[in-house]
């Protein structure tokens, strides 16, 4: 899927603003980039648009071990918006992640995260 669709899916999911989009999107890739390990991240990033793959290989060289409370937090610092908010739109850009990866990425993923990561990406079912 090309980058311009990827934000596409995302500001319908969403129902944003076209820069809004594509400041969700990089903003969560960038989270969850700091959240993977750097392998994790580019092997995800091989399956996405070039520009969120970029998004993702420019994560921290370690990778954080937030929980999801931390996740969502970390995307609300990065946009300026609350908690809840910031769950929304990890919810909405998580799952086209998941409508872009194969499901063995997506699986991959998934079970280097804890439990409550799964639900992000529209696949609760996956949760250990």
């Amino acid at each position: 899927m090309p980058y311009e669709a990827f934000v596409a899916t995302v500001r319908e999911r969403g129902s944003y603003e076209s820069g809004e989009a594509k400041e969700v999107a990089e903003a969560v890739i960038a989270a969850l980039g700091r959240r993977l390990t750097p392998e994790a991240a580019e092997h995800l990033g091989d399956q996405l648009p070039p520009p969120l793959a970029e998004v993702l290989a420019q994560a921290p060289a370690r990778s954080e071990t937030w929980g999801v409370e931390e996740f969502c937090a970390h995307i609300a610092a990065l946009l300026g918006t609350d908690t809840e908010t910031a769950e929304e739109y990890a919810r909405t850009v998580l799952t086209a992640v998941a409508d872009q990866v194969t499901g063995g990425e997506l699986n991959k993923v998934i079970s280097r995260l804890p439990s409550g990561y799964a639900a992000f990406f529209g696949h609760p079912e996956l949760a250990d």
